[in-house]
């Protein structure tokens, strides 16, 4: 019993995915388990409400309603409505308990109303025409005519209401209005763009001015031959039926419509065939190539500008042309395959910290841009990649942890596979070692651009990055022409006091201390050239003033000195409080404190430490993202409309119909996202590596280097560093020399 009782579930859940689509067949041996099965769910034939689940009744629409036709006396009313039914269904009527409607007939033959949410008929499947009279003693000031009729006509003693007045369920009966009023009329224009891929989409826009009364207006077929419809939008309902024709509730205004449609087969050429009035005398057609699967072009007879031809502004960039009846799109095709002047548009922002005793790099990096070949991402030696995290909107919602493996050259790559054209990849890399010549970007793709931000311990500098199109805050970078002429006078001047061999301390002191914070520059020059100028004049009231002077000078710079040469020999002992900043005097002598350098902002967002991510996610993390391929076949079978009902439709239907309406015309449009299948990217077992712990300490020196590009997986950089043990000479050679020029 157990296993007749398993095969009966199983036989159950295979007919109603079956029933889902009404065209999908059903096996011979399964026919027989048709009723069992669709017991109670007769209403899976009708079309689906647009971002509805489909789980309840309430979600699908199994009746279309047409206009109703309402001429109220003083008596009472009478009534005449169209409706179409898919399935067995309950169809409201106007009126409530004190306007109850009477001799109703459905196609002329009499017929029953009951109380169902108010007066209601059940008809089967078909259409119909139902009639009834609404009788009163004294007309009511307004009449109930539920919200699933959408469009009404109004005629009050003969003589139009235009326009009706309708608050929710109310309906107003009013005054007739004696003026005569505006003629209807409906004026169209139709652009399409076709988009060139597997298989080729076709966009159509309708942009339709209407004047007159609210109406159902039915135009087409509106689709050219080859093509299967996929999604409709519009504000007003509409409804594609499967003879190609739209039928939509129109109102005095301005709308948009859209329609997008695939290709049943490769195009070669495409046939524009116009439907009869109110459609246009002609189309404008938009081509978009897609290079990276073939070179193609299209041409025809008429060719026209987009902007003056009013095609959308998103298609104004595209060639466009004017095509009447029977006038035919030709597309050529000169090559397949992607362009070979097409390549990865991508950029690369990187942070790197030293490790503390120099032995290696931590590099987090970020890479953006559209990836239109290879779909991996490679890292060669000596970088290795620990972690990679696909962030944002490639993935379509939050980060995604991406399993790192090896590359398919060899052993020394390590990277990730990525299968969309936005690129958003947050990664971690070790270097080891840290050799003085390293690639630029590391990475086995070229950037448009690379930026890197370069962190060193205290004690370490960067003399230069050779390679680099700029290194910002590097010892070379800080000598500009206006820097080394001013260095040069000094050492002048120096010359010229002491001769060549007090040229070279002065040399010496303005290489190793121009750049460092509170060193005194222009206090030494003015003592240096008060001196030249005590020597030159001759013996008199104006020396004596010169030479106070210079010893006022001098004495200046002995005290912006003192505390420069305290803090360079601190430095030297103990580099690590570089950081803490020290009393210093600025360029005039005066004092204060000497404050650290400021943060620059990061070169771009950097992702959460390796230790919350294993926090978060534990040690096997699971990958769920939705799989491309399959979402693209998804978005084929499923057709969206903005704030209206939508009929899901096979793609592999032949003539498929697509149904839309809204509750009434004067409800807001409402958008309800369709939920899509999502395929697990990783197997359960699959371990997504977090890497090790990941600095992001901000002390010690930071440096900008830049790369305008494009930059090549073989491009590298040297990097100039002058290790501690350097540094701390150099401070004491520094003080030794500021000492001997005071003296």
């Amino acid at each position: 019993m157990r296993v007749v009782a398993v095969r009966c579930i199983w036989l159950a859940c295979l007919l109603i995915a079956a029933a889902a689509h009404a065209e999908s067949p059903v096996p011979s041996s399964l026919e027989a388990w048709r009723g069992w099965v669709m017991h109670g769910l007769d209403y899976r034939a009708c079309p689906l409400i647009a971002g509805r689940s489909g789980s309840s009744e309430n979600e699908y629409l199994c009746a279309w309603p047409g206009t109703l036709s309402l001429s109220a006396d003083a008596s009472g009313a009478s009534i005449v409505q169209h409706w179409r039914v898919d399935v067995d269904s309950w169809v409201p009527l106007p009126g409530d308990t004190e306007n109850w409607p009477q001799q109703v007939t459905v196609d002329g033959q009499p017929a029953v109303v009951v109380n169902h949410q108010g007066p209601a008929l059940r008809l089967a499947v078909g259409s119909h025409e139902i009639r009834a009279r609404l009788p009163w003693h004294e007309r009511p000031q307004t009449l109930r005519v539920p919200s699933a009729i959408g469009l009404v006509t109004l005629s009050v003693d003969g003589k139009p209401v235009i326009p009706v007045q309708r608050d929710d369920n109310e309906v107003t009966l009013g005054r007739a209005i004696t003026s005569t009023p505006e003629a209807d009329s409906i004026e169209l224009r139709v652009y399409r763009r076709i988009n060139d891929g597997i298989p080729a989409q076709l966009s159509t826009v309708i942009a339709m001015h209407v004047s007159g009364q609210a109406r159902e207006e039915i135009i087409g077929p509106v689709l050219p031959e080859g093509f299967l419809p996929l999604a409709l939008h519009g504000a007003w309902p509409a409804r594609l039926d499967g003879d190609g024709r739209l039928r939509i509730r129109v109102q005095p205004g301005d709308d948009t419509l859209t329609l997008d449609a695939r290709a049943i087969a490769p195009l070669t050429t495409v046939t524009a065939h116009l439907p009869a009035a109110p459609w246009p005398a002609q189309e404008i057609w938009s081509y978009a190539s897609n290079p990276r699967l073939r070179i193609s072009t299209a041409t025809a007879a008429v060719q026209v500008d987009p902007k003056d031809a009013g095609s959308p502004a998103a298609w104004s960039s595209l060639p466009a042309f004017a095509l009447v009846d029977a006038a035919t799109l030709t597309i050529d095709e000169r090559s397949r395959g992607a362009a070979t002047d097409e390549r990865n548009r991508l950029t690369l922002a990187r942070e790197m910290w030293l490790d503390f005793d120099g032995a290696g790099w931590f590099a987090r990096d970020r890479v953006r841009g559209t990836l239109l070949r290879d779909w991996r991402l490679d890292a060669a030696l000596p970088f290795t990649l620990e972690r990679a995290d696909a962030l944002g909107e490639s993935v379509g919602r939050g980060n995604e942890a991406l399993l790192v493996t090896q590359g398919v050259a060899g052993p020394n790559l390590s990277g990730v596979e990525w299968r969309t054209p936005a690129v958003d990849l947050a990664a971690g890399l070790r270097i080891v070692p840290a050799s003085a010549v390293l690639p630029i970007a590391g990475w086995q793709a070229s950037f448009d651009g690379v930026s890197t931000t370069l962190h060193l311990p205290n004690g370490y500098k960067l003399l230069g990055a050779p390679g680099a199109d700029r290194a910002a805050g590097s010892w070379i970078e800080t000598w500009n022409l206006l820097n080394v002429f001013i260095c040069a006078v000094l050492v002048l001047l120096a010359w010229r006091l002491f001769g060549p061999l007090g040229a070279l301390p002065a040399l010496i002191y303005v290489v190793l201390g121009f750049q460092e914070h509170g060193a005194p520059f222009w206090s030494l020059l003015l003592v240096i050239a008060l001196a030249l100028v005590v020597r030159a004049l001759p013996v008199g009231r104006f020396a004596r003033v010169a030479e106070w002077l210079r010893r006022g000078a001098l004495g200046l710079l002995v005290l912006a000195t003192l505390p420069f040469v305290a803090d360079q020999v601190r430095f030297a002992l103990h580099p690590q409080l570089e950081n803490e900043g020290g009393f210093a005097f600025d360029d005039l002598g005066f004092a204060g404190r000497a404050a650290p350098p400021a943060p620059e902002p990061r070169a771009a967002p950097a992702p959460p430490p390796a230790e919350a991510k294993m926090q978060a996610q534990g040690g096997a993390m699971r990958a769920r993202a939705a799989d491309s391929a399959a979402e693209e076949k998804d978005n084929l079978e499923t057709i969206e409309v903005t704030g209206s009902n939508i009929r899901r439709v096979d793609i592999e239907t032949s003539s498929p119909t697509v149904t839309i309406d809204r509750e009434s015309i004067e409800q807001p449009s409402s958008v309800a996202p369709i939920r899509r299948q999502q395929i697990d990217r990783y197997s359960q077992s699959t371990v997504v590596q977090t890497g090790a712990g990941e600095p992001g300490w901000q002390l010690g020196h930071r440096y900008q280097l830049s790369w305008s590009g494009p930059v090549s997986p073989a491009q590298t950089v040297r990097l100039l560093i002058a290790p501690p043990w350097l540094v701390r000479s150099l401070r004491l050679v520094l003080c030794g020399v500021l000492a001997w020029l005071i003296l």
